[in-house]
C-alpha cells in the first residue's frame, strides 16, 4: 500500500511523491470536499492545485464524483481508461468527500486498486483525514457533522471512513488560527482511544508497503 498524506498542498515533498508514484505521473484529483463552496471559489482553488502539479511534474485531471453518483461502474471504468497513477483528494470538508466516496463508489475502487499496487492514494486536509477508520473525532458545529451533505447529496455522509490507517491526523495543527482545533481534535481522538498524529502545513506521512514515515518540513 502507497500513501501520501499532507497537511496542505504537496508540503515540502512533491520529489517523494514523484517517488512514490513511478514512472505513472497522472494524477486524478478529486474535487468534491469543496461541493460547499461557491464555484468561483472551488474553480480557483482547482486553478491553483492544476498549476502545483503540472509544476511539481505530474499530469493532473480533475474528477467530480458527483456525476458518477448511484454509477460505480461507470466510475470504474473511466477509471481504468485513463489510469491514473495517482488519486489525490483535494482539502474542504471531509464529510463532503467521505459521502461522494460512498455514493459514487471510489471507495471501494481505492480498496481494490490499493490491494493490487495499482495506485497511490493522497491527499491534504481531508483528503487525509478520510484515510482514517472513522470521522468521529472531527465532528463540530459550523457543518462540520454527517447531516450536512443530505440538502446537497440526499444523503448523510457516513462516520465510517477509508481505514487505510490506524491513527488520527491532525492537519494545519501549527498554525495559530488553528490552536482551539487542534486542542479539541487531539482530546476528540483521545476520548475514543485514538492516537493523533500532529501535522504542519509543510509535513506529510508517508506510507510504503509496510514503512511508514513522518516527514517534517
Amino acid at each position: 500500500m502507497r500513501l501520501f498524506l499532507a497537511s496542505s498542498g504537496l508540503g515540502n515533498y512533491a520529489k517523494r511523491l514523484r517517488s512514490l508514484a513511478g514512472s505513472n505521473r497522472r494524477v486524478l484529483i478529486v474535487r468534491n470536499a469543496r461541493d460547499y463552496r461557491a464555484e468561483d471559489y472551488a474553480a480557483n482553488v482547482l486553478g491553483d492545485k492544476m498549476a502545483l502539479f503540472r509544476n511539481a511534474g505530474f499530469d493532473p485531471q480533475v474528477l467530480d464524483l458527483q456525476l458518477f453518483f448511484g454509477r460505480a461502474e461507470e466510475l470504474e471504468g473511466y477509471l481504468e481508461q485513463y489510469d491514473p497513477g495517482i488519486i489525490y483528494c483535494l482539502g474542504g470538508n471531509p464529510f463532503y468527500l467521505n459521502a461522494a466516496m460512498h455514493l459514487s463508489g471510489l471507495d471501494k475502487i481505492i480498496h481494490h486498486a490499493l490491494l493490487n499496487d495499482a495506485i497511490v492514494y493522497a491527499g491534504e486536509s481531508a483528503g487525509t483525514l478520510v484515510a482514517t477508520k472513522n470521522l468521529t473525532p472531527y465532528m463540530r458545529d459550523e457543518g462540520r457533522n454527517p447531516e450536512i451533505t443530505k440538502e446537497m447529496y440526499g444523503k448523510r455522509a457516513p462516520l465510517e471512513a477509508l481505514g487505510l490507517i490506524s491513527f488520527y491526523p491532525v492537519c494545519h495543527a501549527f498554525r495559530e488560527d488553528h490552536a482551539a482545533k487542534t486542542e479539541m481534535y487531539r482530546r476528540k481522538i483521545m476520548e475514543i482511544g485514538g492516537k493523533a498524529v500532529l501535522l504542519d502545513d509543510n509535513d506529510a506521512i508517508v506510507i510504503d508497503g509496510s514503512k511508514a514515515q513522518v516527514l517534517r518540513g
